[in-house]
């Protein structure tokens, strides 16, 4: 009997011991815009044999290993404060998460134009808010929101992009930041997960998965992310498909002006943007020593994106300069603008290379390339589920 392609389901939970398969259930199904997974993967080695005719060799088939690459929808979960069903992905591409359950509210003390200052039993933690919607709910700047972009922990000064027109804060104005999950790199302790794919019948587990992912935003598409996982090979079985029961993946909204807010690139208020890309290029190993577990292990990230915007004047924004400068800049952006499915990137510190021309519709584009920087360490980005 034929196999149908697209018969196809796969399944993500987070391992608590590396290696170790966990309870998969059908709740553990992704959805997923495309999926690729090579079913084994080796480094091949020839026995080179001389003998008394011409000929191969046989072939012996080293560290075997699999490879899933999968292209999953940028959305929320549905629910602000719950995370998404790519939570477990994420960890095991070597971010970390912290929760914020329920909304932060609070009087500020201070406000201004684009700044406000949060009470005084905010977090003490430099950063700490950054990545996530504030509304102003009475007083002064009542019914502005935006999206924290800086934040001083000692001063409780938060440094916000605005959503609506403008965002003007007083003293005394109450204020919400929304329940979210963010997540950040970590350059330790990273989390692995299991795939489970079953292919019309056919059942592949994956496990002690690890890998490194990659965002596309582009206008008028809807926005991915691409994870690519390499994890431990083990023998295919004729098995039944869970029955796949799908959650925590609300329904994404199109990269468009409207439904993208707050938005700033390497320091440019005013970019216009055509399309936005991060890759976090994860360095992954797969190993096998004498005397060791097999193992697929992080070693290192280098993180590097392109932004294409319309190309501005020089006096509105001197790309080029910066570039040869070495000026560093901000990167912020807040997709989605319904409470559940609002996800932010924010990237605080970006050196941009090698600016370069390109057309679209007949108008001038600007293509830069850059490349996101920690300041005090695992903190080159940010996404926020909110």
């Amino acid at each position: 009997m034929a196999l149908l392609e697209r018969a196809a389901l796969v399944q993500v939970k987070a391992e608590s011991s590396y290696g170790v398969e966990p309870t998969i259930a059908g709740s553990d199904a992704m959805l997923a815009r495309s999926l690729t997974v090579t079913p084994l993967e080796s480094d091949t080695v020839s026995r080179d044999l001389i003998r008394s005719w011409l000929g191969n060799s046989e072939q012996l088939l080293a560290l075997t290993r699999v490879s899933v690459e999968m292209e999953v929808e940028i959305a929320g979960s549905g629910t602000g404060g719950t995370a998404s069903r790519i939570d477990s992905l994420l960890k095991a591409c070597g971010m970390a998460s912290t929760v914020t359950s329920s909304a932060v509210t609070g009087s500020s003390q201070a406000g201004s134009s684009g700044s406000i200052t949060l009470a005084s039993g905010a977090n003490a933690t430099d950063d700490y808010y950054n990545g996530m919607q504030i509304t102003i709910t009475s007083g002064t700047g009542n019914t502005h929101k935006g999206l924290i972009v800086d934040y001083v922990g000692s001063t409780k000064v938060a440094t916000v992009k605005p959503i609506t027109a403008t965002f003007v804060p007083g003293a005394s104005s109450g204020y919400s930041i929304a329940a979210n999950v963010g997540y950040v790199p970590v350059s330790s302790n990273f989390a692995s997960v299991a795939i489970q794919y079953n292919l019309d019948g056919i059942e592949h587990k994956i496990l002690g998965a690890r890998g490194s992912y990659s965002l596309s935003l582009a206008v008028g598409e809807v926005p991915s992310i691409t994870f690519s996982m390499t994890g431990l090979y083990t023998e295919p079985t004729d098995t039944t498909a869970d029955t796949a029961a799908y959650s925590l993946q609300a329904t994404p909204v199109l990269f468009k002006q409207g439904n993208t807010v707050a938005s700033s690139f390497a320091g440019y208020d005013g970019a216009a943007i055509q399309s936005f890309s991060v890759d976090m290029a994860n360095e992954v190993i797969a190993r096998e020593l004498v005397g060791a577990d097999k193992s697929v292990i992080l070693t290192n990230r280098q993180p590097t994106g392109e932004a294409v915007i319309e190309t501005p004047t020089i006096a509105a924004k001197n790309f080029f300069s910066q570039a040869t400068s070495d000026t560093t800049g901000l990167v912020s952006m807040q997709h989605g603008t319904t409470a559940g499915n609002i996800v932010s990137i924010l990237c605080p510190t970006v050196d941009i290379t090698n600016p370069s021309y390109s057309s679209s519709d007949g108008i001038s584009m600007l293509n830069i390339p850059f490349t996101p920087v920690p300041n005090t360490g695992n903190d080159e980005i940010k996404l926020v589920f909110s």
